[in-house]
């Protein structure tokens, strides 16, 4: 009997003593969303949904990846629309890529100056001088927790352009992140185009995997919207997370400012596609306006050659008032047009991807000699069939719709 009291004695002892695990608390909870592209036609949803989400906790809201669209409203406007619909959604940050660079260098320059939000781009240089051409980072004081952001491209091949130098993108980061530490709580990092980040040093990782930490990759097809929800302890330590996708209904109202700045563009942008350029006494066709297409290509830039897609230009175009609506119409003529430097024997070969190559009248003589370098202006239709392996290319600052127009009222 002694023994068994003993016994037991000892059991209740050991349970007793015994180490319970130590639940950390969760203080607060903070939430970044994210979209892969600008959905233009749900900006003022998404911005609805994000004000509803900020009264139960902070919340961020960053674009990764293209703002801009094949449509007039971006053509005419040259990216300005965008930057006014982002600065009225209240968008804390966009990541920027390729595309944003379409109108050229000094355009991509003012529209960062119109922007009231972080253009993020850390790995990206002007190359004359040397220097940061956008932001590297944002932090931002949520709720007494500070949030360091690293933006981030890791697409090097698209990055080809003239006045822009890539940078490393693994070097980059991990050159900002001890810094970040020292004045963040928390350090993320959202990036374009990437599989995989394995930076242990990072707190968080959004459109990429992370192989070792947090992870939030981008939205895939059919979803608009994601969301990281950081659950956090009273010292600022990442306790729990979770990674979702947001259902941007029919139902959710649209938000006021947001709606009224689409409209106010929308119906500037329809006022200038009913203006006129010229009037037409006879139809244009498919190959007349292919022929205008290409002088005003020409009139405009220094460019040799003018490679066009087969069916670049759709339909033809009925005598009578010329206007801008009916440009669009008639070709795809959204586009941004790119120049680069291509030998004649590329050149000769991009007639067998049934393309149509326009050599420049001062040309017209010349054979193309097979290993002389030809200034190239082409649409961005073409951008995989062009090998630009180690070479750069510059957009133009007008829009083909512009230089048509220019050149048509030229000649009138």
């Amino acid at each position: 009997m002694k023994r068994s009291v003993l016994y037991f004695g000892f059991i209740f002892l050991l349970t007793a003593c015994a180490v319970k695990p130590k639940v950390i608390p969760i203080k607060k909870t903070i939430t970044v969303f994210y979209t892969k592209d600008l959905a233009l036609d749900k900006i003022a949803k998404i911005t609805t949904l994000i004000k509803q989400a900020k009264i139960k906790n902070p919340c961020l809201l960053v674009i990764n990846g293209n703002i801009f669209r094949e449509e007039p409203i971006t053509t005419l406007w040259r990216g300005e629309a965008e930057i006014s619909i982002l600065n009225s959604a209240s968008v804390d940050a966009i990541v920027l890529c390729p595309d944003f660079f379409r109108f050229g260098m000094k355009r991509a320059q003012e529209l960062i100056q119109q922007g009231n939000f972080f253009f993020l781009g850390a790995n990206l240089k002007t190359s004359n001088p040397m220097q940061n051409f956008a932001h590297e980072y944002l932090i931002k004081d949520l709720a007494k927790t500070k949030i360091g952001l690293i933006g981030i491209s890791f697409d090097t091949t698209e990055f080809y352009l003239t006045d822009i130098k890539w940078e490393n993108p693994i070097w980059t980061i991990k050159r900002l992140i001890p810094m970040l530490r020292l004045r963040s709580d928390l350090v993320g990092l959202v990036t374009v185009r990437s599989d995989s980040v394995a930076i242990s040093d990072l707190d968080f990782v959004i459109g990429a995997i992370n192989p070792k930490g947090i992870s939030a990759p981008n939205p895939v097809k059919d979803e608009i919207l994601c969301r990281l929800d950081l659950f956090l302890s009273p010292n600022n330590q990442i306790v729990e997370y979770r990674s979702s996708s947001v259902s941007v209904s029919d139902t959710i109202s649209e938000d006021s400012l947001v709606q009224a700045t689409i409209q106010h563009y929308a119906a500037r942008t329809d006022s200038i596609l009913n203006c006129s350029i010229i009037a037409l006494k006879n139809d244009l066709t498919i190959e007349d306006f292919s022929h205008i297409i290409s002088q005003a290509v020409f009139a405009q830039t220094n460019a040799d050659v003018l490679i066009l897609p087969k069916q670049f230009v759709t339909k033809p175009i009925p005598k009578g008032p010329l206007t801008y609506r009916t440009l669009f119409a008639g070709g795809r003529l959204n586009q941004p047009l790119l120049i680069t430097e291509l030998n004649g024997k590329a050149i000769g070969e991009m007639k067998q991807l049934k393309s149509e190559v326009i050599i420049s009248p001062r040309l017209k003589k010349s054979k193309l000699l097979p290993n002389l370098n030809y200034r190239v202006a082409f649409p961005r239709d073409l951008w995989t069939s062009i090998s630009l392996t180690g070479k750069t290319f510059a957009p133009t600052d007008s829009s083909l719709v512009s230089m048509i127009a220019n050149y048509l009222k030229k000649k009138r």
